[in-house]
């Protein structure tokens, strides 16, 4: 058997990276709000973004590894995740997080953040869940963090 791998959004955007890592062998708990999380992978439902519901749904357990949708937790909560992996936690960062407004971007270890790309018709597209999952793939294996597309110029986001 593989890790225990714990991934927060498992039934959205990171429903592919989940999937992945049960095919892989990870024993994977994917939380998530309302839906079930990909075959394969044990599902806890609560709402991630509550500290307390995060605690008491998750138990007493623990993990080797995480990925987090930023989004779907606070940092009371991500705290929470943390105290329970023993090993890397990776946040998948929106691209509000790369606002300009908020200063100089940083992208620190363990952290993947989101831009957008080019789409067919000239204009741009947010990425798929499969390239947001393979991205953030990357990171759990080196811990570097990095930034999937582009996140300027600002005004080209879609």
């Amino acid at each position: 058997m593989g890790r225990r791998t714990l991934v927060i959004g498992a039934s959205g955007i990171l429903a592919p990276l989940a999937a992945a890592l049960a095919a892989a062998g990870d024993e994977v708990t994917g939380v998530a709000r309302t839906r079930s999380a990909p075959p394969g992978v044990a599902t806890v439902l609560v709402d991630a973004g509550s500290p307390d519901a995060l605690r008491s749904a998750l138990g007493g357990g623990d993990w080797e590894c995480a990925v987090v949708y930023a989004p779907a937790v606070s940092a009371d909560s991500l705290a929470a995740v943390a105290a329970l992996v023993s090993g890397r936690t990776v946040v998948v960062r929106t691209s509000a997080s790369a606002d300009p407004a908020r200063g100089p971007l940083r992208i620190p270890d363990d952290t993947l953040q989101l831009g957008w790309t080019s789409a067919p018709d000239g204009g741009t597209r947010w990425h798929s869940p499969e390239e947001v999952s393979a991205a953030a793939l990357l990171v759990l294996a080196d811990g570097d963090g990095r930034v999937l597309g582009r996140v300027r110029p600002w005004d080209e986001r879609p």
